[in-house]
Parts: C-alpha cells; sequence; structure tokens
C-alpha cells in the first residue's frame, strides 16, 4: 500500500491576503472595462452590470452551500481535493495559480498605463516601443 503523500505549504495567510488585495484592487481590469463599457455600451450597461451582479451572487451561494457540506474550511483547491481526489485538486491548485497570474498581468498593464500618463503630466515623454 503506497503512502499518502502531503503537499508542504508554501503561501502563508499573509502572503495569500496581499495576493488577493493585489488581484481586487487591480486597475486594469476594473477601470479600463468600465471606461470602455461607457463609450461604447451606453445605457445598456446598467442592464449589464445587474445580470453580471446577478450571476455573481449565484455563484456565491453555490460556492457557500458547497462550503458547508465539508468539514474543512478552505478554497476551491480543498474542496475539489476532498470531493474529487487529489489529482482533481492539484488541476484545480494549478488553475488558481494560472488565474492569480492572468490578474496579475492585468494589474500590471494597467499600473502602467497610469503611471504612463503620470509621467507624461509630469513633462516626460516616455519612448512607445514599436512592433516590427
Amino acid at each position: 500500500m503506497a503512502a499518502e503523500v502531503h503537499l508542504k505549504r508554501a503561501l502563508g495567510p499573509g502572503a495569500l491576503v496581499m495576493l488577493g488585495i493585489g488581484a481586487v484592487i487591480g486597475t486594469g481590469i476594473f477601470t479600463l472595462t468600465g471606461q470602455a463599457a461607457a463609450v461604447h455600451a451606453g445605457p445598456a450597461i446598467v442592464v449589464s452590470m445587474l445580470i453580471a451582479g446577478a450571476a455573481a451572487a449565484l455563484a456565491g451561494l453555490c460556492y457557500a452551500e458547497l462550503a458547508t457540506t465539508f468539514p474543512v474550511a478552505g478554497s476551491a483547491y480543498s474542496y475539489a481535493r476532498t470531493a474529487f481526489g487529489p489529482f482533481v485538486g492539484w488541476m484545480i491548485g494549478w488553475d488558481l495559480i494560472l488565474e492569480y497570474a492572468l490578474s496579475v498581468a492585468t494589474v500590471a498593464v494597467g499600473w502602467s498605463g497610469n503611471l504612463a500618463s503620470l509621467l507624461r503630466d509630469a513633462g516626460i515623454a516616455l519612448p512607445v516601443a514599436g512592433c516590427d
């Protein structure tokens, strides 16, 4: 019989909180999406926000109900591991890492745009990189 392998915890509560805050305050995905919607969507933006809010509320209710069925507290990784086994938990863990990587990229795009605008207002012109 094979011994069960346990993964070593690499990120502590502080690092996870900072990662979550960085993804939530990301200027790129929230600010740019709102600006583009305001310019191109018109009054339909209110309807689209209501639909998105309802979908988020339903997803939150599903997640809350799922959380009550397991004896451990945790994230999607621990729930998937408990319900479907270590391989599915491993896949969900890597999906979460890819999700954070994508959110960090959008935050970087948003902050770099804000920094370039601030420098331009201060009289410092950054060169534009071309794709030749």
